[in-house]
């Protein structure tokens, strides 16, 4: 059933909710609980500013436990049934690889960028679409290793709508090429801090640059309260667009990206990052160390 503004995803719920006053008085994990039953809030999923979707609703519900003074009546138990087999069998279809591959097909199929499947990845435009094991939780990443929205659930609709949420993620912190150049310097001057080496790995790199990218209300104030969270795969946005449009100018200061070996791409404590090497970013190559090198002679 497809929820309007005029038809309650659980009509004898939301009624029986609405009747015992149920969302004023919830207290401790019902209060955070019962407003996403009810649509209200914000999506568990990770890096989205959306309300949460139906079958996260359903999820919730079925989960549902209510003070022993609050007991449901039978029309109610017989909903919450319903709601728990329906989502049993929607999730069971998400067990295996053959209910994966229609669920991302049906997605990108309602999107309106250049999309498709390669090298066993399903991408579209600039983003590549990953599920979990289970297909329970859906990510829009940066190359198949780096997530902008994470944890999004199960809903056609809703990862259509997530992937427009993640463009902006990466149209907003994509930063021009020169301020991108200052702060990849910044960040790699901290984690050389670090080490002893000129060769530095390339995921402390990283991890430093969520400090040099925040803007100056942060360095004019460093405080919590005015540290910006920052994606992950925003380093890699950054990454290739700089790589991509840097200028050639003869003093123009560069780095050099060493690759990994394959114990340093995959073994237990890898600190490699997985550079993309076709427009799609279904194809990586790992990198273990950022050389900083200058063009000057």
């Amino acid at each position: 059933m497809q929820e309007t503004s005029s038809t309650p995803l659980f009509p004898l719920f939301e009624k029986y909710a609405a009747e015992r006053s149920l969302l004023a008085n919830a207290k401790g994990s019902l209060a955070a609980k019962l407003p996403r039953i009810l649509g209200q809030g914000k999506t568990r999923a990770e890096g989205l500013d959306l309300p949460p979707a139906p079958v996260e609703r359903r999820q919730e519900l079925v989960s549902l436990s209510l003070p022993p003074n609050e007991p449901l009546p039978d029309e109610v138990v017989a909903e919450i049934a319903a709601v728990r087999q329906q989502l049993s069998d929607e999730l069971d279809v998400l067990r295996h690889p053959e209910g994966v591959r229609r669920f991302a097909t049906g997605v990108l199929r309602e999107l309106s960028v250049p999309s498709g499947v390669q090298d066993n990845h399903f991408y579209a435009g600039r983003l590549i679409l990953v599920a979990d094991g289970a297909g329970k939780n859906w990510s829009w990443c940066l190359t198949p290793h780096y997530p902008i929205a994470s944890k999004i659930p199960p809903d056609v609709n809703y990862v259509v709508r997530a992937h427009a949420a993640a463009e902006k993620v990466v149209d907003e912190t994509t930063m021009p090429v020169d301020v991108f150049q200052n702060r990849l310097t910044l960040a790699w001057v901290m984690a050389r801090h670090f080490t002893t080496s000129d060769d530095v790995f390339i995921s402390d790199v990283a991890r430093m640059f969520k400090v040099a990218a925040q803007d100056e209300r942060f360095w004019n104030s460093p405080a919590r309260r005015s540290f910006t969270d920052i994606p992950d795969g925003a380093f890699i946005a950054n990454l290739l667009n700089w790589r991509r449009n840097k200028p050639a100018t003869p003093d123009a200061e560069t780095f050099e990206f060493v690759p990994a070996t394959l114990n340093q791409a995959h073994g237990p404590n890898s600190k490699a990052l997985f550079m993309p090497t076709n427009p799609e970013g279904t194809q990586t190559r790992p990198v273990i160390y950022l050389r900083r090198v200058s063009s000057r002679s």
